[in-house]
């Protein structure tokens, strides 16, 4: 096993404190805040497919319905997801329910967002990390697993990192520096990312993951 000083000499884990970043006062957020406005868009968009699919009134009007109720009540829920942000004062997560009714209540603001604050002095642990998602399917083009993983208070948190850029993990992991908490990266991901390599080619070499 690498001690700390051979994994900080090879990119591996970012010490709390680290002279090598800018004290960094700034926030980051990962993922999309949503606007209504995308929302009203997309209840547009599904009305008139709906109507494209039903022949603009050839079909009966209880299967324009049924078709317009699923498509805004199941499937623009599942356009938009939660996003999280980090801070000086710590990290907060920005959630949606699990039932789409409710979510979509959540995106026209009629109900609240769930939200969830964590403290830097209560995270112990900070690791970057890549896993590649295996698929039984050539038409599944779900992402793979890249997530920023935390201990806080003892309880494992889980952040997706998407598709962030490398300038932003960098200042992620600076402002976790700052406020004394180390990053563990031992895939050397940040390096990868600021010579522009894609991940998803460089864990797969260049093969699609499957069964």
């Amino acid at each position: 096993m690498k001690s700390n000083e051979e994994m900080i000499a090879g990119r591996q884990l970012y010490p709390a404190n680290n002279s090598g970043f800018s004290n960094l006062d700034k926030s980051v957020t990962v993922g999309h805040k949503v606007n209504i406005m995308h929302v009203i868009l997309g209840l547009v968009l599904v009305i008139l497919v709906s109507l494209f699919m039903t022949g603009f009134g050839y079909q009966p009007w209880w299967v324009l319905g049924f078709i317009i109720l699923v498509g805004i009540f199941i499937t623009l829920p599942t356009c938009f997801s939660g996003y999280w942000q980090i801070n000086k004062n710590g990290i907060t997560v920005l959630s949606y329910s699990s039932n789409d009714v409710m979510k979509l209540m959540q995106l026209l603001h009629i109900k609240k967002i769930y939200t969830k604050s964590y403290l830097f002095e209560n995270i112990t642990k900070a690791e970057i990390t890549y896993r590649k998602k295996v698929r039984i399917s050539p038409i599944d083009f779900n992402p793979d697993f890249f997530k920023l993983n935390l201990t806080v208070n003892n309880e494992a948190i889980q952040l997706e990192l998407g598709n962030i850029q490398a300038k932003d993990l960098v200042e992620i992991v600076a402002i976790f520096n700052t406020h004394g908490v180390a990053v563990y990266d031992r895939q050397q991901i940040i390096g990868l990312l600021e010579e522009n390599k894609s991940l998803f080619n460089h864990f797969h070499n260049g093969k699609w993951a499957s069964l």
